[in-house]
């Protein structure tokens, strides 16, 4: 499981501006979502990078299309500023589209930096679906008995932290039990593929002395830990979650009801933002 990185296309209309900029821009773009649905608006992180660096330093801009052949029918736009708080240097820019069809769609990436380097990209993005296969917004959230600290002889055997974090007094079940609304991270600090999710615990804990009161606060490891750590034996609450990625969020309400979720890096000023319409 990592962060899924669009393809370059050039299938947008013709109106719409090259594919890089004159001088050869080194910049380049990466969609980092698996999956997008129809209906309520999207959060679309992409990265940015120059010379295969991630920066975050320059202004983005999106437009989206319905791709037909070499040809596209404009959607709709959207800013794309850098979120980073909490993530320790990692980060995304985060645009917000709305997809009102089941079809091809990709997105016009404008982005410059403040040394004048300028590009425009072209990227498709997943296949933009009727309803989601990950456990979406509005949807009860799965009761799943994942293990917890009471569980196991000690921490190491569900969180890879060093030290390991303090996220895990219960299970979804048992929020859901308790009618006590819960944030769910999936992230493991020491097995990510994608050198996010340590960062992603960082930026998750952040938020814990404002809101630990209100809220549960759920960490799952995606892979095995013990006997021998192993990416390649899936944690069986990721299964029934159905995620192929890693780092996942979820907002769970007292009703057991997803109300966000974040697919990728997703900044601590993000999160929180979700967390205040949650429980106002």
């Amino acid at each position: 499981m990592g962060a899924a990185v669009a393809l370059l296309l050039a299938a947008c209309d013709s109106s719409a501006a090259p594919a890089t900029s004159p001088n050869s821009s080194q910049l380049q773009a990466e969609v980092i979502a698996t999956e997008l649905v129809v209906g309520l608006p999207q959060r679309i992180p992409i990265g940015i990078l120059d010379h295969n660096t991630p920066v975050s330093d320059a202004t983005v801009h999106v437009r989206s299309f319905v791709l037909k052949g070499n040809t596209g029918t404009y959607k709709g736009e959207s800013d794309a500023p850098f979120k980073g708080e909490g993530l320790q240097g990692a980060g995304t820019y985060v645009a917000h589209l709305t997809f009102d069809a089941v079809a091809d769609w990709g997105i016009e990436v404008s982005a410059s930096r403040p040394n004048g380097e300028r590009a425009v990209l072209r990227l498709s993005l997943p296949q933009i679906a009727a309803s989601p296969t990950v456990p979406g917004i509005g949807q009860p959230a799965l009761a799943s008995h994942n293990l917890a600290a009471k569980d196991v002889p000690d921490l190491s055997y569900i969180d890879s932290g060093k030290p390991p974090d303090d996220m895990h007094q219960l299970s979804i079940a048992d929020a859901i039990a308790k009618h006590q609304p819960a944030l769910v991270v999936f992230a493991s600090p020491a097995l990510c593929v994608s050198q996010i999710c340590g960062p992603e615990i960082k930026a998750v804990q952040t938020l814990e002395p404002a809101y630990r009161d209100r809220l549960a606060f759920i960490h799952i490891e995606p892979y095995q830990l013990k006997p021998v750590p192993s990416r390649q034996i899936i944690n069986p609450v990721v299964t029934e979650w159905r995620l192929q990625t890693e780092p996942w969020i979820f907002l769970i309400d007292s009703r057991g009801v997803i109300r966000a979720r974040f697919e990728g890096p997703t900044a601590s000023d993000e999160i929180r933002a979700a967390l205040d319409q949650l429980l106002h």
